[in-house]
Parts: structure tokens; sequence; C-alpha cells
């Protein structure tokens, strides 16, 4: 088991314990099943760690866009076309992206 210290860091990860054999056949069929889902686990918990980062940080939000949208409001200049507006409800309404 000496040579266990050689690989050193994997992904970011160290070990904590060198590794040790596992003499009974029972516990290896077992532990070959930890070592499986495990995985499984890790990249669940990752996803989950994204979703909950993205789901903490605020909307993008075009600041430029929105202030100029500010300024024509109060300017009385934004003018609402009603027809284009309506065509887009009802594509929305029918599965359409047009």
């Amino acid at each position: 088991m000496s040579s266990d210290g050689k690989i050193g860091q994997v992904g970011g990860v160290s070990r904590t314990a060198p590794v040790r054999k596992i003499a009974d056949s029972t516990l290896a069929a077992g532990a070959t099943q930890l070592r499986t889902a495990a995985p499984d686990a890790l990249a669940g918990a990752s996803l989950i760690r994204i979703a909950s980062d993205l789901a903490s940080m605020p909307p993008p939000v075009d600041s430029a866009r929105v202030a100029s949208l500010r300024t024509a409001i109060n300017q009385g200049s934004y003018r609402v076309d009603a027809a284009t507006i309506a065509l887009a409800m009802l594509n929305y309404a029918q599965g359409r992206t047009e």
C-alpha cells in the first residue's frame, strides 16, 4: 500500500486514509455496490448544487433596455402594437414560436 501516495489528488479530492483490501467476498460485493452507487449520488448532489446556485441568482436583466423603456413611457412616446402582441399570444397558445 505504499504506492497509494503516488496517486495524489483526483478531481480536487484527496484520500483521507490509505486504501485497504477487503478479505471477505460478501463485503467486497457490498463495497462494489457502494462504489457504483457513489458516482450517481455525487452527480445528483452536483446537479442539486448547480440548480440551487442558479435559483439563487437574480434573473438576467438588460438594464439599458429597461432604462430606455422607462424613458419612453415617462415621455409618452412608448407605443403598443396590439396586433403584434395578439399574434404573439395566439402563437404561444398554439405552441408555435414564430
